[in-house]
C-alpha cells in the first residue's frame, strides 16, 4: 500500500443550517512523488467539501492535511439520524491503490412549524366553516393537538381531526366548524370571537385567534325592502286609475270603430269574390290540397326538432406546490374532468409571491392514455402575478387530467423575511366553464 488516510474524528455531530470542520491526513508511503484526487462519497456529499480537492507532488515519506467541510442546509430536505458516507483518495500514479477512508454524519433534528388560521374571521346566520394549517419546515415528524374554545360560551366548536401528524416539508390541515348557540333573529351582528389552542410535544402552545360575526336572519334591509315595494304598488294602482285606465278606455273605443269599418268593407269585397271563386273552385280545391300538403310536412319537421341545450356550470380549481431547490415535484391533486361533461378553460392566473426562480409546466393528459401535452410552459423568474384570458376557450373532453408540476431551481428571497424562504411556493388557479347535456326525457 502506497498510500494511507485517516480521519480524526470520523464521527461528526451538527445540526442542519451549522458547520462542522475534520481533517483528513493523508501520507504518500512509496517511493515515487505523489499526487490526489479527493472525493466525497454518500448522502452527506451534496453538501460536503475538500479543500484542496487535488493534492499535487507530495514526496515519499510525506505527509498533508485537508480540510473535509460538512455544512448541511437547514432544510427538510436533510433527514434527521446518522448519514454514512466516505473519502476516497484516488492516487494518480498507482489508481488501484485507492484508499476511502469511512465515518458518520449525525445530523440533529430541528423543528420549524407554522400554523394558521383561514379564515381569521368568518360571517353568517348559522355558522361558518373554517381551516387549521400546520406546515412543518422542520427534518422530523410533528405531531400536534388542537383544541378550540370560546370564553363566553356562546359558540359550538368543532375540530376534525384534533391530533395531527405533520410529516416533515408538508402541510395538513384541519376543518373548524363554528355555530352559535343562540339564534339572532334581527338587529345588529355580533362578534364572538374565539381561540384554537395548537400543542406540540416538545414547544410552547401556539394561540390563533379567530372570530366569527353572527348576521342576523331577518336582513336589516328586508322591512325597508318591503316599505318600498308596498309604496310602488300603490303607485302603480294610482296611475292605472289615473292616466293609464282612460287612456286605454279611449283607445278600445277607437280601435273597435275602425275594425268595425273595415269588416263591413270587406264584406262588400268578400260578396263581390264569391262569384270569381265559384268560377275557379276546381283550381282552389288543387291549392288547398297543396297548402294542405306543405302545412303536414312542416309540422312532420318541427315534431322531431329538439333545439341542443347544455347545463353550464362556472368551476375554479387552485392548485398549489411547495418543493425544495433542484427538485421537480407534480401536483397530488390534479384536477380530472368529470364523465358525461366538457371543461372549457377560459383563464389561468400564475402566483409567485416569493420570486422563485425555476419552471411551471401545466399539461393535459386525455383519458386512457399516457401522452402528456402540454398547455403552459413559462419561467418562475419571469413573474409574480400573470393571468391569461382566452377569447376561444381551451376544451378539455371527458376523463382528460390536468396537472400542474414545478421545476424549483432556486426559492425567492423577498425583503425583510428572515430567514429566507427554503423552498419554492407557487400556484395555479384556472376557471372555465363545465358543460353536461340535459338528459333527455323518457317517452
Amino acid at each position: 500500500m502506497t498510500t494511507t488516510a485517516k480521519l480524526d474524528p470520523a464521527h461528526v455531530e451538527l445540526s442542519p443550517g451549522t458547520e462542522a470542520v475534520v481533517p483528513l491526513q493523508i501520507r504518500n508511503t512509496g517511493d515515487v512523488v505523489e499526487g490526489y484526487r479527493i472525493e466525497v462519497l454518500g448522502v452527506p456529499a451534496a453538501w460536503t467539501s475538500v479543500e484542496p480537492s487535488v493534492v499535487e507532488g507530495l514526496y515519499p515519506g510525506a505527509g498533508t492535511t485537508v480540510t473535509v467541510r460538512f455544512a448541511p442546509p437547514r432544510s427538510w430536505s436533510v433527514p434527521a439520524g446518522n448519514l454514512d458516507f466516505g473519502i476516497r483518495v484516488v492516487p494518480f500514479e498507482h489508481v488501484e491503490e485507492t484508499v476511502t477512508p469511512e465515518g458518520v454524519v449525525e445530523v440533529l433534528p430541528f423543528l420549524d412549524t407554522t400554523a394558521e388560521l383561514l379564515p381569521r374571521t368568518s360571517h353568517g346566520r348559522y355558522g361558518a366553516r373554517h381551516q387549521v394549517a400546520l406546515d412543518n419546515r422542520g427534518n422530523v415528524p410533528v405531531t400536534v393537538s388542537l383544541t378550540a374554545a370560546d370564553d363566553a360560551g356562546a359558540l359550538g366548536l368543532r375540530l376534525r381531526p384534533q391530533i395531527l401528524t405533520v410529516p416533515p416539508g408538508t402541510a395538513e390541515f384541519a376543518d373548524l366548524r363554528v355555530r352559535p348557540l343562540r339564534r339572532l333573529w334581527r338587529g345588529a351582528d355580533r362578534t364572538k370571537p374565539f381561540v384554537v389552542t395548537v400543542a406540540a410535544e416538545t414547544t410552547s402552545p401556539v394561540l390563533l385567534d379567530g372570530t366569527h360575526v353572527q348576521t342576523a336572519t331577518v336582513p336589516r334591509w328586508l322591512p325597508k325592502a318591503l316599505l318600498a315595494a308596498l309604496a310602488l304598488l300603490a303607485l302603480l294602482v294610482a296611475l292605472w286609475f289615473t292616466v293609464l285606465k282612460p287612456v286605454v278606455e279611449s283607445a278600445a273605443r277607437s280601435s273597435v270603430a275602425d275594425e268595425v269599418a273595415q269588416a263591413q268593407e270587406a264584406a262588400q269585397e268578400a260578396q263581390e269574390a264569391a262569384a270569381a271563386a265559384q268560377q275557379s273552385s276546381a283550381g282552389a280545391g288543387q291549392s288547398a290540397a297543396a297548402a294542405q300538403q306543405q302545412v303536414a310536412e312542416m309540422e312532420e319537421l318541427t315534431r322531431d326538432f329538439l333545439p341542443p341545450t347544455e347545463i353550464l356550470a362556472p368551476t375554479t380549481r387552485r392548485l398549489v406546490l411547495r418543493t425544495g431547490p433542484s427538485t421537480t415535484l407534480v401536483d397530488g391533486e390534479d384536477f380530472v374532468v368529470p364523465a358525461g361533461s366538457t371543461l372549457r378553460l377560459t383563464d389561468l392566473v400564475l402566483s409567485n409571491p416569493q420570486g422563485d426562480f425555476g419552471r411551471l409546466v401545466l399539461a393535459q393528459t386525455p383519458e386512457g392514455s399516457s401522452d402528456e401535452v402540454v398547455l403552459l410552459d413559462v419561467a418562475l423568474e419571469n413573474f409574480r402575478d400573470n393571468d391569461f384570458h382566452f377569447q376561444t376557450p381551451i376544451v378539455l373532453p371527458a376523463g382528460t387530467r390536468l396537472t400542474m408540476s414545478v421545476l424549483c431551481r432556486q426559492p425567492g428571497a423577498p425583503l425583510n423575511l428572515v430567514p429566507p424562504p427554503t423552498e419554492c411556493d407557487d400556484a395555479l388557479v384556472f376557471s372555465g366553464t363545465l358543460a353536461t347535456p340535459v338528459p333527455t326525457p323518457a317517452p
